[in-house]
């Protein structure tokens, strides 16, 4: 393997472990439940604010992190594409909370980050159209995978923890997962699909790269 992909996949590996753990596992209950306490299925105002501001927060990291790692196959910004996310991300969170309750509000997030990837990330890879349902499906195992073992250890472990310390272990199980499908999934993707200028031009008409000789 070339050592750009290599480079690539340790900075997708890592980036992705760093922010699902560190902003959604750590960050986000500390900032949504933290602040302003446990709540009911109804949520207070400013228990409302703070659990939109973590999702806002942790958006941030993982759109920066996406486009760092994304900086080795074409230029882009730390905060390329991220209106979208600010938008989209929260808003359909909050859509699957009020509409058919936990696990939907994970589950919704994770769908909302798989198609907007799915859309700006095109011209990142060789064959888009495959790449559209390969990301979906993607961040859904993530969002499956975050919600049974999450889930899961929370009815068998948690539930009885009191406070804080209940939250951070119940959303580390949840984006620990997810991290590690999102990481090694694409992982797997990527090595077929991303292109990368150590690749040469790629045709994605006829699927073959073209090699353009070295000036001597």
């Amino acid at each position: 393997m070339k050592s750009g992909k290599k480079m690539f996949f340790k900075k997708w590996i890592t980036g992705n472990l760093a922010v699902y753990a560190g902003s959604l596992g750590f960050l986000h209950p500390l900032i949504a439940h933290g602040l302003t306490g446990d709540h009911d299925k109804l949520l207070t105002t400013p228990q409302f604010i703070m659990h939109t501001l973590s999702v806002i927060v942790f958006v941030l990291f993982l759109v920066r992190m996406q486009n760092n790692t994304f900086q080795m196959a074409g230029k882009r910004k730390p905060l390329t594409g991220i209106w979208p996310f600010l938008f989209f991300t929260p808003w359909v969170f909050w859509l699957g909370y009020y509409t058919l309750f936990v696990p939907f509000d994970i589950l919704f997030m994770f769908l909302s980050i798989g198609i907007i990837n799915a859309i700006q990330l095109k011209s990142q890879v060789k064959f888009p159209a495959k790449w559209v349902w390969q990301c979906m499906i993607g961040y859904f195992l993530a969002a499956v995978a975050g919600i049974v073992i999450g889930l899961g250890a929370y009815l068998l472990y948690y539930k009885d923890l009191q406070g804080i310390a209940r939250d951070m272990a119940t959303w580390l199980s949840i984006s620990i997962p997810a991290a590690l499908v999102t990481a090694y999934y694409f992982k797997y993707i990527f090595a077929i699909q991303i292109i990368l200028p150590e690749d040469g031009a790629f045709d994605k008409a006829s699927g073959q790269q073209t090699h353009f000789p070295k000036a001597a």
